[in-house]
C-alpha cells in the first residue's frame, strides 16, 4: 500500500518537473502569427486598430511636414523587397520622441521625433527600424502572443469598442523583448545602407538622446526595451559597409520642416 502511495507520488511529482521544464524552456508561442493570423486579417484588423487610434490622436495635416516624411518613405520602402504590405505613414502632434509600428505596415511617428532629429537622415533611421519590426511581424507576434488568436478575430467580425480601444492603447505602448528590439536595428542599419543612407546616422541620433536624456527618459519610456544604448552606438559606427557604398542625401530641408512644427505648437 505505501509502495503504491510512493508510486503514485512519484508519477505525479514527475508529471509536474516534466510541465514546468515544458513551459519554461520551451517557447510555446514562438512566432505563431505567420501560422495563426494571415497577412489579409492582419490588414483587416489593422484598419479598425488605425481608425480607433486617430480618433485619440491629433493628425498632423502640413503639406511641408507631410512632404518630408514622404520622400523618407519613398526612399526606404524602394529597397523593402517582396513586402507583404501597403504601408501608410501617419504624422501626430506628440511630444515624445517617438515613433511606433501598428500592424498592417501603419507607422505612426511623432512630431516630437521631428523636432528633436537634427536631419532627415536621423529621422529615417529610427523609420527603417519600425519597417524592420513590421517585415519580422513582431507587433502581430506580440498581440497574439499576449491576447490570444481569438481576440483579434473577433474584432474583424465587430466586437464591443471597448475591446478595440484597449488593443489600440497596447499597441501604441507596446514593449518589444530585447531579441526582436536586436532583430529590428540589424534590419534598419542595412535597409539605411541599401537606401544609400549611412548607418552612421543612427549613431548620431542615440548619442543626441544620451547627451539630451542621459540614456533614458520618462519621456522615453519606449527604449527601455532596446538594447544599451552604447551597444546601440557602437553596433552602427562599427557596422561594416561595402566598399561600393556611396551615401546620398535625402535632400529635404530639415531647417524648413522644424519651422512649420514649430507653427503647430
Amino acid at each position: 500500500m505505501i509502495g503504491k502511495i510512493y508510486k503514485e507520488l512519484f508519477i505525479i511529482c514527475l508529471v509536474f518537473f516534466l510541465g514546468w521544464g515544458a513551459f519554461t524552456y520551451i517557447k510555446l508561442i514562438p512566432n505563431v502569427p505567420d501560422m495563426a493570423i494571415s497577412v489579409d486579417t492582419e490588414n483587416k484588423v489593422a484598419d479598425i486598430l488605425v481608425d480607433n487610434i486617430l480618433s485619440s490622436s491629433e493628425l498632423i495635416t502640413s503639406d511641408t511636414i507631410n512632404r518630408a516624411v514622404f520622400v523618407i518613405k519613398e526612399r526606404l520602402l524602394s529597397k523593402v523587397e517582396l513586402s507583404n504590405y501597403d504601408y501608410r505613414f501617419f504624422v501626430l502632434k506628440n511630444d515624445q520622441v517617438n515613433a511606433f509600428a501598428a500592424l498592417g505596415g501603419n507607422i505612426f511617428i511623432y512630431s516630437g521625433l521631428l523636432e528633436f532629429a537634427d536631419n532627415a537622415e536621423e529621422v529615417s533611421s529610427v523609420i527603417a527600424h519600425e519597417i524592420g519590426h513590421v517585415e519580422k511581424r513582431h507587433v502581430v507576434n506580440k498581440l497574439v502572443k499576449e491576447m490570444g488568436v481569438a481576440i483579434l478575430f473577433s474584432i474583424v467580425s465587430g466586437t464591443d469598442p471597448a475591446i478595440v480601444t484597449e488593443i489600440a492603447k497596447n499597441v501604441v505602448s507596446t514593449v518589444f523583448e530585447r531579441s526582436q528590439e536586436t532583430e529590428a536595428d540589424i534590419y534598419s542599419l542595412n535597409l539605411l545602407e541599401k537606401a544609400s543612407i549611412n548607418p552612421y546616422y543612427m549613431a548620431t541620433f542615440f548619442r543626441k538622446i544620451k547627451t539630451e536624456y542621459g540614456g533614458y527618459d520618462e519621456e522615453l519610456e519606449f527604449l527601455m526595451s532596446h538594447p544599451n544604448l552604447n551597444k546601440r552606438i557602437k553596433d552602427a559606427l562599427l557596422r561594416p559597409i561595402d566598399s561600393t557604398f556611396t551615401p546620398v542625401e535625402i535632400g529635404i530641408n530639415w531647417a524648413s520642416v522644424k519651422s512649420e512644427l514649430a507653427t503647430l505648437e
